[in-house]
């Protein structure tokens, strides 16, 4: 923004500096000029009252110390909750999951098989029609 307003200042004055070295120009932009440096001006007027009202300000030790005591502490709570180990599941859980990956790992061996007899079957009848 700062790279904008500068660039209009120099617009501004160029076009001032065009306007007294009597450069014909518009009325129109004569208008503009002059209402961007009305613009101009207001907007620098109010840059200077809030810079004279907003004055800068250092927070107490107080509040420097509690905010880094928060911080720490909010700092450890998480690490500490991405080290929580869960304790292990009960052995109930652990033989029903065991049973499951053996009767998926049993009917992919029956698929494999199964399929495998049937591409032998396939090739035979094509090579005997051959």
């Amino acid at each position: 923004m700062a790279m904008s307003a500068e660039k209009n200042v120099l617009d501004i004055l160029a076009e001032h500096a065009d306007q007294l070295s009597g450069v014909p120009g518009s009325d129109v932009q004569k208008l503009q000029v002059s209402e961007q440096h009305e613009e101009l001006c207001s907007l620098t007027r109010l840059a200077e009252q809030v810079k004279g009202v907003l004055a800068a300000e250092r927070p107490s030790p107080h509040f420097r110390q509690r905010l880094g005591s928060e911080l720490t502490e909010m700092a450890q709570r998480r690490w500490r909750q991405d080290l929580l180990i869960e304790t292990p599941s009960s052995r109930k859980e652990l033989l029903i999951g065991a049973a499951i990956g053996s009767a998926v790992a049993l009917a992919g061996g029956v698929v494999y098989l199964l399929r495998m007899q049937t591409q032998d079957r396939s090739q035979r009848v094509s090579q005997v029609q051959t």
